[in-house]
């Protein structure tokens, strides 16, 4: 009981001045280091406009990890301040706390894990913001959003959300490599003349090098497009379904890939149609 009335005490005995100029030296120790980090990321926004020596990509990378990573440096030093009042030495507290967070790792090694690879992806450059990458051999592929330590957000062409953490990406494609190539195919029947088809397959690259001009790559030394529409030529006579199969191929870039691809399939499609092409068709066994 007398332990009661002493705890007791001590708590109508406090001093609120004491706990006013903690609140308030927390909030402000908050709002300066928010304010810290904005000004710190507006300076770098505005310094990688002001310099060519980045590509595009490069800089979204390092400002995509630098807003994740400010997340969790600005957690740790409101939880420092949080904690320093109420504790007699700052290093002790640390040390412990790298001691006990040694004794988590152990149970924790996905998350460590994750980071390793995170670190890996982002300095080796494996992919960047704004890259179209498959990963574990999912067909659905999409557009890196945001890219982190841990994880990576990765907008699918469906408009879903996908988060995967770094270190359960265990294969992955990346489609932005500056350059993709455009490969698209048809196959027609083996009734068709493959001599008209050839003609219209040109009608179509001419068209599409018209059409897209400023999304085929250009060789940065040279001046020159890296590769125009044209015919791949006929390089299957037995493909299933049954017919002659022919392909046309453009290298455009990356960033503009898909547009490019739709575009390239619309136009085929539509010149097919319009002249009425007999395209190949399944063989089903009926059995006799």
């Amino acid at each position: 009981m007398n332990k009661f009335s002493d705890l007791l005490q001590e708590f109508i005995d406090i001093d609120l001045s004491v706990v006013k100029e903690y609140f308030i030296t927390l909030a402000l120790t908050i709002i300066f280091t928010y304010l810290l980090f904005v000004v710190f990321r507006k300076i770098m926004q505005q310094l990688f406009k002001r310099t060519t020596l980045l590509e595009e990509k490069k800089k979204e990378t390092i400002e995509s990890v630098v807003k994740n990573t400010s997340r969790y440096i600005f957690a740790i030093i409101i939880l420092i301040a949080a904690i320093k009042p109420f504790v007699g030495d700052l290093k002790e507290v640390i040390v412990a706390g790298g001691i006990i967070a040694a004794v988590i790792g152990f149970g924790a090694q996905k998350l460590i894990n994750d980071l390793i690879s995170g670190v890996f992806i982002i300095f080796e450059g494996t992919i960047k913001r704004g890259d179209f990458i498959n990963v574990n051999g999912e067909l659905e592929g999409g557009t890196v959003e945001e890219l982190g330590f841990r994880i990576v957000k990765i907008r699918l062409i469906n408009g879903k959300l996908l988060t995967i953490s770094n270190g359960e990406i265990r294969k992955m494609v990346n489609g932005s490599v500056e350059k993709r190539r455009i490969y698209e195919s048809l196959i027609v029947s083996f009734n068709q003349d493959p001599g008209i088809v050839r003609v219209l397959l040109q009608e179509v690259c001419d068209e599409l090098n018209a059409k897209q001009l400023t999304l085929l790559k250009v060789d940065k030394l040279t001046g020159d497009y890296v590769e125009k529409y044209e015919i791949y030529g006929l390089h299957s006579l037995d493909t299933s379904p049954y017919g002659y199969k022919f392909s046309i191929v453009a290298t455009v870039n990356d960033t503009d890939y898909l547009v490019a691809s739709l575009e390239a399939k619309k136009v085929l499609a539509q010149k097919l149609y319009d002249n009425k092409v007999k395209m190949a068709e399944q063989l089903i066994n009926k059995g006799y």
